[in-house]
C-alpha cells in the first residue's frame, strides 16, 4: 500500500482529528451522548465547528472514527493469511475471520477507557446501537468481501462473515467491561464448534 509522506499539514489534520476525538470522548463520559452537542466538543478540542465538520459528519461519526482503518487491517490480514484456495469451507472461513479478529485486537484504535465509555454509550442509546449495527453490516459486507478475493464462494462469505458479526455482537452484549470482551468473543466462536466443524 502506498503511503503518501509524512507532511507538516498532514501531521496538524492528524492531530486537530485527534484533539476531537479525544474531546468528544471526554465530554460523553461526564456528560452522556444526548447531552453533548457539536459545539462543546469543538470548544473542548480548540477547534471551529468548521473544522469539526471537516473531519465527521455529526457527533455520532466520531465515535466510530476509526472503523474503516480497523476494516482494512481485518481485511488485509485475510487477503495475506488465507489457506490457498480457500474454496467453500465454511469452518476454514470462520476460522480464519477469528484469526484475523484475535491478530488486529492488540491494535484496535480504541484505547480502554474509550472502548469502556462507547460500550456504556451503547447500553444507554437505541439510535447510538442503531448506528453501531450499521457499521458491523458494513464491516460484514467488506469482510464477505475479502473472503470472495481469497477464493470463497459468495454464499460461504456472506454466511462467514455474518457469523463473525454475530459472535462480536454476543460479546458486546455479554461482556461486562471491555477488557472481558475478548473472552467473550472466544467464548462465542467456541460456541460453534460444531457448527463450523461440521461445515467441512
Amino acid at each position: 500500500m502506498h503511503h503518501p509522506p509524512d507532511t507538516l499539514h498532514a501531521r496538524k489534520r492528524r492531530k486537530a482529528r485527534a484533539m476531537i476525538v479525544s474531546a468528544a470522548f471526554q465530554l460523553f463520559a461526564e456528560h452522556g451522548f444526548d447531552n453533548v452537542t457539536v459545539a462543546a466538543i469543538a470548544e473542548r478540542a480548540e477547534v471551529g465547528r468548521t473544522t469539526f465538520f471537516r473531519y465527521f459528519g455529526d457527533k455520532q461519526q466520531v465515535l466510530f472514527a476509526e472503523e474503516g482503518a480497523e476494516v482494512e487491517r481485518l481485511c488485509s490480514y485475510v487477503r495475506d493469511k488465507a489457506p490457498s484456495p480457500l474454496g467453500d469451507d465454511l469452518g476454514a472461513a470462520i476460522e480464519l475471520l477469528r484469526e484475523a479478529c484475535v491478530a488486529t485486537r492488540p491494535h484496535s484504535s480504541l484505547s480502554p477507557a474509550h472502548s469502556a465509555v462507547l460500550v456504556r454509550l451503547l447500553r444507554e442509546s437505541t439510535d447510538l446501537r442503531s448506528r453501531y449495527l450499521l457499521t458491523r453490516q458494513q464491516r460484514a459486507t467488506r469482510l464477505a468481501g475479502a473472503l470472495m478475493e481469497v477464493g470463497a464462494p459468495e454464499n460461504v462469505a456472506v454466511l462467514a462473515s455474518h457469523i463473525a458479526m454475530a459472535c462480536e455482537l454476543t460479546a458486546m452484549r455479554l461482556a461486562q467491561s471491555p477488557d472481558v470482551f475478548p473472552e467473550r468473543m472466544d467464548e462465542a466462536y467456541t460456541l460453534l464448534g460444531p457448527l463450523s466443524g461440521g461445515a467441512r
